[in-house]
């Protein structure tokens, strides 16, 4: 019995870990990361829920399907963070950078949890990745804890990403598994 539910915990894990190669294959023009990680979650919450095998061809269709509405949420997501980075730069040279630096940190965080959230949201099936972004909001200031926890995940993979860079094919896999865990819908 206990071989059993190893084999089982050692499928998930996999699952997570072809997920995380599959996203970052999908993600390789930027521009797509966004539908490639909202797959990713979709594939993972029926993983999750015995539903759905293979994980490669089913992972490619919901790909598709994101894709269809997620290209303009990603060229946001690619705006946003060139405009943090820009905003960090400038404030960096300004008198009260002790003060505004954490704050445009934080302010990065919840825009950085929104937007996993709304790649969350559209795995769960909602169409329109607008109403994904209100409903994501809705629920990041709903769940502060769920919110926290994500940040926490999110934070973790850009870690393990700086600290051994060939983690980047792999970390959206467990990342995605966090935005299902905490999204709180099923």
């Amino acid at each position: 019995m206990p071989t059993t539910r190893w084999r089982t915990g050692l499928e998930d894990f996999s699952d997570c870990l072809l997920t995380g190669l599959l996203v970052a294959l999908a993600s390789v023009p930027v521009v797509t990361a966004a539908p490639a990680f909202a797959a990713g979650c979709r594939v993972l919450d029926r993983s999750r829920h015995g539903i759905a095998r293979p994980l490669w061809t089913t992972f490619w269709a919901d790909f598709r399907q994101a894709a269809r509405g997620g290209l303009p949420f990603s060229l946001g997501c690619l705006a946003a963070v060139v405009l943090f980075a820009v905003d960090l730069e400038i404030a960096g040279s300004m008198a009260g950078a002790g003060v505004l630096r954490p704050v445009l940190w934080v302010l990065a965080a919840a825009v950085a949890v929104v937007a996993v959230r709304t790649c969350e949201v559209v795995a769960s099936g909602e169409p329109s990745w607008r109403r994904s972004v209100v409903t994501a909001a809705r629920e990041t200031a709903a769940a502060p804890g769920h919110a926290l926890l994500l940040a926490g995940a999110a934070g973790s993979a850009v870690v393990l990403v700086w600290m051994l860079p060939i983690l980047a094919l792999v970390v959206a896999g467990p990342l995605a598994l966090a935005a299902v865990a905490t999204g709180g819908r099923r």
